[in-house]
């Protein structure tokens, strides 16, 4: 297995790119950052969007057993 990026097939980049961006979904409902799901979803590929699904289920499981971030209290 190749660790070049560009080497892959359009599809596989696709669900690479696909895993980002539940991932980034998961990460930011979890630390209570703006995200809407939804949008993200709708900016898929349409035959991309169950397989999406299925992966923001799976990471968002995974963010429940992670630790919070600590709080840093902003100075000014």
């Amino acid at each position: 297995m190749s660790y070049n990026l560009a080497e892959l097939t359009k599809e596989e980049r696709e669900k690479l790119n696909l895993d980002l961006a539940a991932a980034s979904v998961a990460f930011k409902e979890r630390y209570n950052m703006p995200v809407i799901a939804d949008k993200i979803e709708a900016e898929q590929a349409p035959h991309l969007r169950e397989h999406f699904r299925k992966r923001l289920t799976l990471f968002r499981k995974i963010s429940h057993t992670l630790d919070q971030l600590p709080y840093i209290p902003r100075k000014g």
